[in-house]
């Protein structure tokens, strides 16, 4: 196994549905910063093209940030609906 989950989850996905969870998973970071480098590098690459919104999820207080993934791999903070 050896793999850890830093305190900093990213999620990205094409579209919303229920079913997305555990396989919409693609990194983790041990900080805000490192989280946010991350999620650009994951909004620019290939697989990009595929995904329409991001997540950066502090797993220690539940708190997330969401974005939209624009043309170009930039990232656009969404207000949350909570």
């Amino acid at each position: 196994m050896g793999r850890t989950i830093n305190r900093f989850a990213i999620f990205a996905e094409r579209i919303h549905l229920m079913n997305g969870g555990a396989k919409s998973f693609r990194g983790s970071a041990p900080t805000d910063e490192a989280a946010m480098e991350l999620a650009a590098e994951i909004a620019k690459s290939e697989k990009a093209e595929f995904y329409s919104w991001l997540h950066i999820l502090d797993i220690v207080t539940g708190s997330y940030t969401e974005y939209s993934i624009k043309r170009g791999g930039v990232l656009v903070e969404r207000e949350c609906q909570e």
